[in-house]
Order: structure tokens, then sequence, then C-alpha cells
């Protein structure tokens, strides 16, 4: 298990490292700086503002130049620098903003993956009956729901209807609130509501299928033979070789929930990375777009990696000599 997890550090920073060329190539060409200093005018860009613009974006060196030179202030920690921030560091931006993407993303990553589980289950147990085929439905229907569609209907429903109705409010349909506890909790309800609906969604039918496929395997018939009970059957046995396939779905939504929710942020004004990320892309701010990226790329890196760790744990047959 050692050699292999050196090894797959290994290939994971050459991974990183391809992954931060790729990244910056495309970045630089679709979010040209030049472009936006040849159709700025004169009157409001003078010769000193583009001459500045030059020298922080290294517009006068190729690509590939400018690609080292970022690369070498990148390991030194050094991510640029955020213009349209008063050109503060990028990060002590993200530094401010990653907190609150963490918010959003450790609550709903926990309770998606509880409920998802829960549900997985009592589907698989009880197949083909009313539950389960009402799970279905919810299912397909979480999983074909847009996620900014279902974040507006919660906020015309919470934030409109239900004050027309009661007078009152519970939650707050935007912004970022933390006067006290319950004022946080009172903001969050709806963000996280809204990352959890797809993920629930399709995270129980991953477990259902998997679910399936264990119960109805040759070990579990002979433990039920050996008259073990039935819930020592599905919790002791069948559930943690089925939890296997989900170590993989679990990764990646959590690196996707840590690199900020672009359009969940965005709908529900979330001063979070996600919203970050949109915001510095339509103002061309390639700096923060790019350590975002980056940022995004690393952490999926190693979350891959501690889920391939994490089959060893949970299934002591499974070898990486």
């Amino acid at each position: 298990m050692l050699a292999y997890t050196v090894r797959r550090l290994f290939s994971s920073v050459v991974l990183l490292f391809i992954g931060t060329a790729v990244v910056f190539g495309l970045t630089s060409i679709s979010s040209n700086p030049e472009l936006l200093l040849a159709t700025c005018p004169p009157t409001r860009c003078g010769a000193e503002f583009r001459s500045e613009m030059i020298q922080m974006y290294q517009l006068d060196k190729t690509i590939p130049e400018r690609y080292v030179s970022w690369l070498g202030d990148a390991v030194q920690g050094d991510l640029g620098t955020a213009v349209r921030d008063g050109r503060r560091p990028v990060t002590e931006v993200l530094g401010e903003r990653l907190p609150k993407t963490l918010l959003l993303a450790i609550p709903a990553f926990v309770l998606t993956a509880l409920i998802a589980v829960a549900l997985g289950v009592y589907s698989a147990v009880r197949q083909y009956s009313v539950g389960d085929n009402a799970l279905t439905a919810f299912s397909f229907i979480g999983i074909s729901m847009p996620t900014f569609f279902f974040g507006l209907l919660l906020q015309v429903f919470w934030g409109v209807w239900w004050q027309e109705w009661t007078g009152t409010r519970p939650f707050y349909v935007t912004g970022y609130h933390n006067a006290d506890f319950m004022d946080l909790v009172s903001s969050l309800t709806l963000p996280v509501a809204t990352l959890m609906l797809v993920s629930v969604a399709g995270e129980s039918r991953f477990g259902r299928a998997s679910m399936l496929e264990v119960i109805n395997s040759e070990y579990i018939r002979t433990a039920r033979a050996k008259g073990l009970p039935e819930r020592k059957v599905i919790f002791h046995h069948a559930l943690r070789n089925a939890l296997i396939p989900l170590v993989t779905i679990w990764a990646l939504d959590f690196a996707l929930l840590l690199s900020g929710s672009v359009i969940t942020e965005t709908v529900f004004a979330w001063p979070g990375i996600g919203s970050y990320f949109l915001r510095s892309i339509t103002n061309y701010d390639l700096d923060p777009v790019m350590a975002i990226m980056v940022f995004t790329a690393a952490i999926t890196i190693m979350f891959n990696l501690i889920a391939d760790v994490m089959y060893g744990v949970l299934d002591p047959r499974v070898r990486y000599d």
C-alpha cells in the first residue's frame, strides 16, 4: 500500500503539472487581456494603463514563457494579483472566500452521503415496493431538474409565497448572514438544499444498484443461511462492500463542492469561490481564474488518490502490490 501511494503521489504531481500547463494555455487564449486593451478607448485606457497591463500579465512574452514564470511564482505561493479586487493578492482573496465555500460544501456533502446511503439501502432491501418506486421517481426528477431552476424555485417559494401566506420568512434567499448561529443556519439552508438535490438523487441510485449486486451474492446467502440477523447481514456484511463504488462518487462530488459550485453560489449570491470564479471570468481577471482552476484540479487529483486508498480499507481483498 505504501509503495502504491508513493507511486500515485508522484504520478499526481506529473498530472497536475500537465494540467496546469493545459489550463494556463487555454485560459490565456480564451481570456486574452490584449483583446481588452485593443477595444478599450484611449481616453479610458491611456499609455500608462496599457504599459501596466502588459507588465502585469507579461503580454510581451509568449504563452510558454508566461507559463514558466507563473509556475515559478505559484510554487513559491504567489498566485498572482486580483486586479478587480483592489490589486490584492489572489491568495488573500481566496483565503477569505474558501471558508464560506466550506460552509456550504461540508454540510451538503455529509447530509448527502448519509441520506443517499439510507435511501439506497432502503430501495435495495425493498426492491419494487411502493417506497422504492417513489424514491426512483424522486431520483429521476432530481437528476433531470437543473440546479439553477431548483434554486430559483426555493427562493420563490420561501421568499415570496411563504411570506405572503404566513407573513414570515424563515430562510434567507440570498447572501451570507452570520449575526448569530441561527442567522447562519437560515442563510445556509436553501443553498445547501440545492446542492444536495442532484447529489442525493444520483448517489441513491448508485447505492441502490451496488446494494442489489451485493445482497444477491453468494456470501450474503451464506450469511443468511447461518441464521445471522437480517440487520447484521445488511449493515455489517453487505453495506461495507456496497460502499466501495460510492467512494469514487463521493471523492469527485466533494472535490467539486470544495472548488465552489458556480451555479448555486451565483443564484444565492453566496460570497464563495464559485461565484468569484464566474465574476473573474466576466471581468477578464486571469490570475484568480487560473488559481481557482488549478485548485480544482489539485483537489480532484487528491481526492481520487484518497478514494483509491479507501478501497483497500473497505475491502481487505483489494491489494495494490
